[in-house]
């Protein structure tokens, strides 16, 4: 009975920590788009069929406790949430956590992606105190040998290192899109220069801080 009950308890764990990494999963594809709890329970209802609104509730309460991602009441009392950039790392698998279950292994994908944002970086690095444009930092990227990148994939970058204090970001509309504009921080000319490490970020010289 005692195997039994302490199987019964493994496999709740496992549900449990399949769910974290699911939720948080959905939550950093939609990066700038908070996202309800009931909305979160209605995407993820035909791999947990028993997921609520409250269980999604308890789950994003976990998740920002642990600083994965950040929430707020909305008017009609949903809770919505957003990823942080700690939560990026944990869905790469820059970092792993024991109450979440692990993130599959990409280091072909997480290499690209360091690779990227230590371009971005490195780059901004030379105009301290000016705003670079998404363009032209896709420009300098792609002189660099990264001729498949898109400017989706440099807005996300810029994003992602704002929200580690690296880079600040501006936004603005033209038409029908939203132009990044990012000038590095002191932070982020520390890491650049060595001084500090990151697990999203390689350093300058192309080595992992």
């Amino acid at each position: 009975m005692e195997r039994r009950a302490d199987m019964a308890g493994e496999k709740r764990r496992y549900h449990t920590l399949a769910l974290r990494k699911s939720l948080l999963g959905v939550i950093a594809e939609l990066y700038l788009f908070p996202q309800t709890d009931e909305a979160m329970a209605q995407a993820l209802a035909g791999q947990f069929p028993d997921l609520d609104t409250d269980g999604a509730r308890d789950c994003f309460s976990y998740l920002e406790k642990k600083g994965y991602i950040k929430t707020s009441r909305a008017k009609d009392r949903r809770m919505t949430a957003r990823i942080t950039a700690k939560g990026i790392d944990l869905v790469e698998g820059a970092v792993t956590d024991r109450g979440i279950l692990s993130a599959r292994p990409d280091f072909t994908g997480l290499s690209l992606k360091r690779s990227v944002r230590s371009g971005i970086l490195a780059y901004c690095r030379q105009f301290p105190d000016s705003f670079n444009g998404d363009d032209e930092i896709l420009a300098e990227l792609k002189e660099l040998g990264m001729g498949a990148l898109i400017i989706e994939q440099v807005r996300y970058s810029i994003w992602y290192l704002s929200e580690k204090s690296l880079l600040e970001l501006k936004t603005h509309p033209l038409k029908s899109d939203l132009v990044f504009f990012a000038r590095i921080t002191a932070k982020g000319i520390d890491l650049v220069e060595g001084g500090i490490s990151d697990p999203g970020v390689m350093s300058a010289h192309g080595g992992e801080l």
